[in-house]
């Protein structure tokens, strides 16, 4: 990994970039962890990421902040929630402050499997390989 992407993604933020069915990408700032060379973060089940994810998965996350180090990859849903709540416990770790605020109703949409997380598997080669940040 860049010490570059190292820093960016130390800021625990991106912006996450899907494609429109007009080919439009669309970035959207949202929260990252990585887990196992992975981008991760949580999003309700009914937003327009999961909307156009599900028409084309293929993404860009631009990390750190909207012109950061960019990485493509594909990007793939999931509704586990031993995945989702270790994600949200990561969020503890790197946003506190606002977690305290928030959680609350992160938790009530878990339960409800309102909340979904959103996977980003980098395209080869990873620059990301083998990085799990935050440890949970």
């Amino acid at each position: 990994m860049t010490p570059e992407l190292e820093r960016a993604v130390k800021r625990y933020t991106q912006w996450f970039g899907s494609y429109k069915k007009s080919g439009e990408l669309v970035k959207i700032q949202v929260w990252l962890t990585v887990n196992n060379g992975s981008i991760e973060f949580l999003t309700l089940d009914d937003s327009y990421k999961v909307k156009r994810i599900r028409g084309n998965p293929r993404v860009v996350c631009y990390i750190g902040d909207k012109e950061g180090p960019s990485v493509s990859g594909t990007a793939e849903i999931f509704m586990g929630s031993e995945a989702i709540w270790r994600v949200y416990r990561a969020y503890w770790k790197t946003h506190p402050l606002i977690m305290a605020f928030i959680a609350f109703s992160i938790r009530r949409r878990i339960r409800t499997h309102k909340q979904v997380l959103i996977r980003v598997r980098p395209n080869v080669p990873n620059p990301l390989t083998g990085v799990t940040d935050p440890i949970v």
